[in-house]
């Protein structure tokens, strides 16, 4: 337990030198083998649990507080690498903006980087039931006109990424209909344009899911392996 939230850390047999770790952001148990791997090669991986799926600063600040632990109480690397599919996409981009010291580089797939997308699109029964359920419990009081120009969208910490060097792979599924990649990847691709710090991989003819490359994970790992 940390901060009455329930966590995870798993132990590799021998720790890398440098003690490297990955934090997954969201959805624990979704599509591990990259962690799986990385663990396999000395990474520690851990998680704690979040009170909601969207992102909030509050949210954001108890991620950092427990980096801080995590790495105080196992020596491990003061900085992370956060792992983040869909949602969890959103956290590692808004985390490493709000946190940049505490973080290496990231992987994310299909992030919601654009909550005008998702759970913001009117009409969408899906949005609809997300924005009522969950959205308005984590941004109480938020109405959808309030969402043009706001600065809690994940893609409004980019610039911060860009600043502080942030290397960043990011994967997506080109016939995603959930999170579509033109209202929400695309987004931190444009803002990252330029910067050589973002690296892209599209998978054709895959949805939303499986998160990850299809045939084979390594080229995610080896980013990681490179960067951390």
């Amino acid at each position: 337990m940390f901060e009455e939230r329930e966590a995870i850390v798993v132990f590799p047999k021998a720790a890398r030198e440098g003690r490297p770790w990955l934090l997954k952001t969201e959805y624990w148990d979704a599509f591990p083998d990259v962690e799986l791997r990385l663990v396999e090669q000395g990474f520690h991986l851990a998680y704690v649990k979040n009170h909601n799926r969207w992102a909030t600063q509050e949210e954001c600040a108890a991620k950092a507080r427990f980096v801080k632990h995590v790495s105080c109480v196992y020596g491990l690397n003061s900085k992370c690498v956060p792992v983040g599919m869909s949602c969890g996409g959103g956290y590692a981009v808004k985390f490493s903006g709000l946190y940049p010291e505490l973080v290496k580089c990231m992987f994310i797939d299909a992030p919601v980087m654009n909550f005008l997308s998702i759970p913001g699109k009117y009409g969408n029964p899906v949005c609809d039931r997300i924005w009522n359920q969950e959205f308005v419990f984590a941004y109480p009081g938020i109405k959808h006109y309030q969402l043009a120009g706001w600065n809690e969208h994940p893609i409004s910490y980019a610039d911060s990424l860009r600043e502080h060097a942030i290397p960043i792979l990011m994967v997506y599924g080109e016939e995603d209909e959930t999170v579509l990649y033109n209202e929400n990847g695309r987004l931190l691709a444009e803002a990252m344009e330029g910067s050589g710090l973002l690296k892209e991989i599209a998978i054709p003819y895959r949805g939303h899911h499986p998160h990850g490359l299809i045939k084979d994970n390594q080229p995610i790992v080896d980013f990681i392996l490179s960067h951390a």
